[in-house]
């Protein structure tokens, strides 16, 4: 959300005196709803799509990933996993914010 406020910042002009605090909140929020999604957004929802899930498809191993972050680590050590992911989130991605906007 950070991300998306400080993009929609950065495309302003100076003069938004007139604009309450909660005005520009919201106009930023929904100017995020509509923006691509940042590459911080799209590796987090991969991360956790990663992490949920319980399939190694056909990986026999005796790990056990420990957090997330030891689940992605993983994955990034077999090939393809986490560019499946990746994919699969930017698709939950634009249909969540297909919804947001219509």
């Amino acid at each position: 959300m950070l991300d998306e406020a400080d993009a929609y910042e950065r495309g302003m002009d100076d003069d938004l005196t007139f604009q309450t605090v909660r005005e520009l909140a919201g106009t930023a929020y929904m100017a995020g709803r509509s923006a691509p999604p940042t590459d911080a957004e799209v590796e987090a929802v991969a991360k956790r799509l990663c992490w949920n899930s319980c399939e190694w498809d056909g990986i026999e191993s005796d790990y056990v990933a420990k957090d997330e972050d030891d689940a992605w680590d993983y994955a990034g050590e077999i090939c393809g996993y986490q560019e499946d992911y990746i994919a699969r989130a930017k698709e939950v991605l634009e249909v969540a914010r297909k919804a947001v906007t219509e």
